[in-house]
């Protein structure tokens, strides 16, 4: 069975990161395994760039490529500001063009980010709309927060409710699967889920009081491939225990009902981050927090506590329960 979805770190470091053209001394952050975005040296500042695709979700796919992308800004501790995007449509899709660019206009609104260039086609050989996005975004921390800066003994914790993207995406694309098995006001409710998929609001005030060690949007691999990434770029392991993890009824129905995880299903909306143990009161402070676990030495491995007291040993990274589904029904 052929994997979809990320690939390997070991492929990333031979393939990707040793060809990274030009060295130039105005890049701060270069690409690296688990960073949601790079870092330049402009002239007004450093800029904080992303780009991410959207390709395994059909519905509100120009909502998602904004706000995935304004995400991965802003878990860097920058205000995301200019958007662009190459949307590449099936031979059929033209009609989805209208749809795809009302979303994007709408989002970006919501967001008070322009669109300042991109492209679209026809493509050949694709059977639904691929939209790739970069948004560039200003800091508004004093310096940038990476996912390589957690340090063991910090705080894990997490924002919302686990699986949010895949949750919504679930209900639209694989209805057809879910229907007579799960409520069709549960599938309603959770299609609604796309719109809670921004972390920038909690994200720029966790970078603005300076509560973060590390910060990370969790997206393949969900929650707990997202605390994967976070470790790996720290060289830290972490512990997570599922029983400290907020799971929405709507998601957990749907996820019972397609035998999938939660914890392991695509998570944009979630915000993971490393806090120091010494702001725990501050973080208090701050609705919507929820500590899951912590950062520990990179010798104690990667933890899941499960609910019945089990151990999950995570020990490379995690296959989103999105494209297990997709590989298995197609």
């Amino acid at each position: 069975m052929k994997k979809l979805g990320k690939i390997d770190r070991e492929l990333l470091e031979r393939f990707v990161f040793r060809r990274l053209g030009y060295r130039r001394r105005d890049v701060i952050v270069p690409p690296r395994f688990g960073e949601d975005a790079g870092v330049v040296r402009a002239g007004g500042g450093p800029l904080v760039l992303a780009t991410d695709p959207i390709t395994g979700a059909s519905e509100l796919a120009g909502w998602l490529s904004v706000h995935v992308n304004a995400n991965d800004v802003a878990v860097m501790g920058a205000e995301p500001k200019w958007f662009s995007a190459t949307i590449l449509l099936p031979e059929d899709g033209l009609g989805g063009l209208d749809r795809i660019t009302h979303d994007i206009h709408r989002a970006c609104r919501s967001l008070r980010v322009a669109v300042v260039t991109g492209h679209t086609e026809v493509s050949p050989g694709i059977s639904r709309p691929i939209i790739v996005g970069q948004m560039i975004g200003e800091l508004v921390s004093r310096r940038p927060i990476t996912s390589s800066g957690a340090r063991p003994g910090d705080l894990l914790v997490m924002s919302k409710t686990a699986g949010i993207e895949g949750t919504a995406i679930l209900a639209s694309d694989f209805r057809s699967m879910l229907a007579g098995r799960v409520p069709n006001e549960i599938l309603a409710q959770a299609e609604k889920f796309y719109e809670r998929i921004s972390v920038v609001k909690e994200a720029l005030r966790l970078a603005r009081e300076g509560l973060a060690n590390a910060m990370h949007d969790p997206t393949e691999g969900g929650l707990i491939g997202g605390a994967y990434e976070l470790a790996e770029a720290s060289s830290c392991s972490f512990i997570i225990y599922e029983e400290a993890i907020p799971v929405a009824r709507e998601t957990r129905i749907i996820c019972e009902a397609l035998e999938c995880d939660p914890l392991k299903l695509i998570s944009s909306g979630v915000l993971l981050a490393a806090v120091p143990r010494r702001l725990a009161k501050r973080l208090s402070r701050i609705r919507g927090f929820r500590v899951i676990g912590e950062l520990r030495g990179r010798g104690e491995g990667n933890i899941v506590v499960r609910k019945d007291g089990s151990e999950e040993r995570i020990k490379g990274p995690v296959l989103d329960e999105l494209w297990r589904l997709f590989m298995e029904h197609g």
